[in-house]
């Protein structure tokens, strides 16, 4: 069933073996999947993407046959009357890794509605830029069941997620009813994908970022070890369910062959492609959406100007008259976006300040949404959806809002109609985007990161060189640069024989945002023994003694008013090779700006799906609590998580973890402080999961516990506001939390 390499391709779009060498090899030819080549996953149902089926490991789901791996997935019958599926998901994790290289598969996918097959891959360690997104994903292919003519080809990224796709459509025949050939090209700066040799997508323009810190450098994330995933997925929120038509009993996915080629050598010096983005002008008034005063008639079912849509459950008509929009709903749906009036190609450019206008009025008293929205950059918002209250009579409306991403000539304007509480007629008139100002916004001060953290680029992995926000002084002799092997990023410093008190290398970085408090000062440093580096930080100097290895230091920084020098230095005075990495200031404290003072620094707000949810530090309102407006919990309680990292536990310590929580819609939350699983899916409860009621009034909320672990200097507190014990909410609501307190605590009296 194998077929030959094609050494020779025919154009250059063709898929070249040429500089590759064949590295590893699965042909299942045996009797059994081979266990020391492949893991087999365990996972329950729903366990991602709302899925059906259970993956298992049975011989019924996962076997050899004829020279193929079959991956089948399996109906079951309950006594109750309900069906339940299970299948298989194989990978090679910490088995077979690789980093770069051609890797491809002979498949053939099963027909029907309902299924999802995947060849793919995950990077080793998810833990070095980050939980998914930001350690990124690479999608070699994936097919409908319900189209087998149509393979697709994807790479998942950022933070806010982002992807880029490709697809495939078969000139005759499926890629059911045959085997097919997908393979992708991995190198540094550009990945390509293939079917039947033919070059069907190539992305080279991705990043690794996190919002509220800084970018990772390219080609990060996909410059790391990833694995092989095969798998057979059973319904989800891609493929949908199985229905009367699907059958399952015929269903499975064949795997005739796994290559994985790699070239002798790579080439990682590469560069993000410089993207030019070119945004159209306004028109004469200085307006930037097209026919906004109506004057046109518009067909408001195609791609351009004026788009209307419904979905789940929304019901509603929209016309041009009279140079207004008159939209009339018969059922509101189950979501704000149900009924939506929409045009994208909106052109927004960084640092500019827009102003949004539009007239509106309703049948009836009632609220409606505004919001503009990135569709490129799953739907992050530039304009945070803000409530627009109706009455009959008209009104202009006004809002003002800075976009601080980079250039976007797809912006859209959003008025979302549906889920509002009344399906009165609404109107809408006069709609104009103008740029009002210019903001720039390669001038502004330093913050503190999300992570907690005053020092920007401390693993030294941002801007060029790896040596971003950092400064060098340095002689002739002397060379700083940053390590890249295996992926270990340090700080390297080669202090040349001329180096000296009088002549030492600085490595500093200017204008930190500390203010008084109390902090802590860490960092990883190596050295020969005997030597020693002196830090400077925020006027106060320490000395690092060297001892031949890898050191772990730590010093308190209490300041009494803000620094006059808000900077920090490393300096050697003695030739010799130094190492330095994982530099940090932040509070001195358990849990960091438990009181949002700070924004949202230290925290991230984890969501599966961007558009779900928008979050700001209300200071109007609130005493600078969290804000979180969630319009769907998802179907998980892990899909919107508020997170802080690098919580230091110390075993046999009893401790006490509280805060302060409300919503406006009862409805429970977890929280937990737990192990960080996302290199290995360990996810240990240090404090157990505690489920709690919130209701319209804060309430303060506490779990006591001692370590019973090893210490960990990396545990993760979790505040998860997903699908709480299997409760999925569609209608929108807001979660405030402040005033988090993580304490150390005597033993609770017997």
């Amino acid at each position: 069933m194998q077929q030959p390499i094609n050494t020779a391709p025919e154009a250059e779009n063709s898929l070249s073996y040429e500089g590759y060498t064949l590295r590893w090899q699965d042909e299942f030819d045996g009797t059994t999947l081979n266990r020391e080549d492949w893991n087999v996953e365990l996972h329950d149902p729903g366990w991602v993407n709302n899925e059906l089926q259970a993956y298992v490991d049975s011989p019924e789901n996962i076997y050899l046959q004829d020279g193929s791996l079959v991956i089948k997935p399996v109906e079951i019958k309950n006594a109750d009357g309900t069906v339940s599926y299970t299948s298989g998901r194989v990978n090679t994790q910490n088995k077979h890794d690789f980093k770069y290289g051609l890797f491809e598969a002979r498949v053939k996918v099963p027909e029907g509605q309902g299924f999802l097959p995947a060849f793919w891959m995950m990077p080793t360690d998810e833990n070095l830029y980050g939980q998914w997104p930001r350690c990124g994903e690479i999608d070699i292919m994936e097919v409908l069941g319900n189209d087998t003519t149509k393979s697709y080809g994807t790479v998942h990224y950022g933070n806010p997620h982002s992807e880029q796709q490709g697809s495939y459509v078969l000139p005759s025949g499926s890629f059911s009813s045959e085997y097919h050939n997908f393979a992708v090209e991995w190198e540094p700066g550009r990945i390509n994908w293939y079917v039947d040799g033919n070059l069907i997508h190539t992305a080279n323009d991705w990043y690794s970022a996190t919002e509220g810190q800084g970018e990772i450098t390219y080609p990060a994330p996909f410059d790391q070890p990833f694995y092989i995933i095969l798998n057979l997925a059973v319904g989800g929120n891609w493929p949908g369910s199985p229905d009367e038509t699907t059958n399952i009993a015929q269903a499975a996915m064949y795997i005739d062959y796994v290559r994985v080629y790699q070239k002798d050598s790579y080439d990682e010096d590469v560069e993000r492609p410089e993207k030019v983005v070119v945004l159209r002008d306004p028109d004469a008034n200085g307006n930037y959406i097209v026919n906004g005063d109506f004057a046109q008639a518009e067909d408001l079912a195609d791609e351009s100007g004026w788009i209307f849509l419904t979905t789940l459950g929304g019901q509603a008509q929209a016309a041009i008259q009279n140079n207004t929009m008159r939209i009339v709903t018969t059922d509101e749906g189950t979501v704000d976006y149900s009924v939506q009036l929409v045009q994208p190609g909106l052109p927004l450019k960084q640092g500019g300040v827009y102003q949004v206008s539009f007239d509106g009025w309703a049948d009836a008293p009632r609220t409606m949404k505004v919001g503009v929205s990135a569709p490129d950059r799953s739907y992050q918002r530039y304009l945070e959806d803000t409530t627009v209250a109706l009455s009959p009579e008209r009104q202009t409306y006004t809002y003002t809002f800075t976009m601080e991403a980079d250039d976007d000539a797809n912006g859209r304007l959003e008025f979302n109609l549906g889920a509002a509480g009344s399906a009165a007629g609404v109107t809408i008139a006069n709609v104009s985007v103008k740029k009002v100002g210019q903001e720039d916004m390669s001038r502004q001060e330093k913050t503190v990161l999300a992570d907690g953290n005053y020092v920007y680029n401390g693993k030294f992995q941002e801007g060029e060189k790896r040596l971003g926000y950092w400064s060098v002084w340095e002689l002739g002799s002397s060379q700083v640069t940053v390590t890249n092997d295996n992926n270990v990023r340090r700080l390297r410093i080669e202090a040349g024989p001329f180096t000296s008190i009088l002549n030492p290398v600085v490595v500093y970085q200017k204008d930190l945002a500390l203010t008084a408090g109390d902090y802590a000062l860490s960092f990883d440093a190596e050295g020969a023994a005997g030597k020693n580096i002196t830090v400077q930080a925020a006027g106060r100097s320490f000395k690092a003694e060297m001892n031949g290895s890898e050191t772990a230091y730590e010093y308190k920084l209490s300041l009494a008013k803000e620094p006059a020098c808000n900077d920090i230095a490393f300096i050697i005075r003695e030739p010799g090779v130094y190492y330095i990495d994982n530099v940090r200031i932040e509070e001195d404290t358990l849990i960091k700006n438990g009181s949002f003072n700070a924004g949202f620094a230290g925290y991230e707000l984890y969501a599966y799906t961007t558009s779900d949810v928008s979050y700001v530090v209300d200071s109007l309102n609130e005493d600078n609590a969290a804000d979180i407006t969630i319009r769907n919990t998802g179907d998980e309680a892990w899909k919107i998580q508020l997170k802080q990292s690098n919580v230091e536990l110390e075993e046999g310590q009893w401790y006490r973890l509280s805060f302060q929580a409300k919503s406006n819609l009862d409805r429970k939350l977890m929280f937990a402080i737990q192990r960080d699983g996302s290199a290995d899916d360990n996810w240990t409860p240090y404090s157990g999961e505690k489920i709690v009621q919130l209701g319209a009034d804060y309430q303060t909320y506490s779990v006591t516990f001692q370590m019973a672990y090893p210490t960990d200097l990396k545990a993760v507190l979790s505040i998860s506001m997903g699908a709480v014990a299997g409760e999925q909410i569609s209608q929108q609501h807001r979660i405030c939390i402040d005033n988090i307190l993580l304490e150390k605590i005597e033993a609770p009296a017997l």
